[in-house]
């Protein structure tokens, strides 16, 4: 069709348990019109018709991920992140280390203007719908104000990827109430009670799975459905 969008993906061939094969598969299954994925990765790999660009080695799962990113830039994993970067590549995947696909992020593509931290989310089924929990795990000392951009994050996440119309915020904590929790958690709710969010209070763990808000923030992120 005239004018329509393509999406170029950089996906980590050696990325996961199973690279390259089942990458490959993977790519091979998701490629479309719109979507275009470019296989990073060893030459003579089989990349079914994909392109392929030869990289040089592989970041592997008990790599330290700074050191990594600065002693494997050749690497599939390093490679595909710097193509984003480069503009080469829209996004980019990869199974590999969550560690050194955070640090060569960092590096190669670097953070929006603003923003404290990176996080990770992950979506979580529920009984009303996916909750997507963020921070999953890229910081171990997050602040309330990082926390606030989470749910910043969380909402736009909700709205551009899942389609959630109206998104609400909520903080993961050990009780309902606002003064419950960690001293963190206190000092959380009050910033997004502040902040203009959709903001929902505190929920506990055994909600993710019942989905009563559209968004998390637990100690280190934000979740939502």
């Amino acid at each position: 069709m005239p004018g329509r969008t393509v999406v170029r993906v950089a996906v980590d061939a050696l990325g996961g348990d199973r690279g390259p094969d089942e990458v490959v598969a993977g790519a091979v299954a998701a490629a479309t019109d719109s979507i275009q994925p470019i296989l990073f990765g060893p030459p003579g790999l089989d990349a079914r018709g994909l392109r392929l660009v030869e990289t040089d080695g592989a970041v592997e799962m008990d790599d330290k991920p700074a050191d990594a990113v600065r002693s494997k830039p050749g690497s599939s994993l390093v490679r595909a992140v710097k193509a984003v970067g480069d503009g080469e590549a829209d996004a980019v995947v990869s199974a590999g280390n969550t560690g050194a696909m955070l640090a060569a992020s960092l590096l190669h593509i670097r953070r929006l203007d603003g923003v404290f931290r990176p996080g990770i989310a992950v979506m979580i089924p529920s009984r009303s719908g996916p909750v997507v929990l963020i921070d999953a795990g890229a910081n171990a000392d997050a602040r309330a104000e990082h926390l606030v951009q989470f749910g910043h994050m969380g909402v736009l996440f909700a709205k551009e990827i899942l389609d959630v119309a109206a998104p609400r915020v909520g903080l993961l904590s050990i009780g309902e109430e606002p003064e419950k929790g960690s001293a963190l958690a206190i000092e959380a709710h009050a910033l997004l009670a502040e902040s203009g969010l959709p903001f929902a209070g505190n929920v506990e763990g055994r909600m993710l799975l019942e989905g009563g808000v559209d968004r998390r923030a637990p100690d280190g992120g934000a979740a939502g459905k």
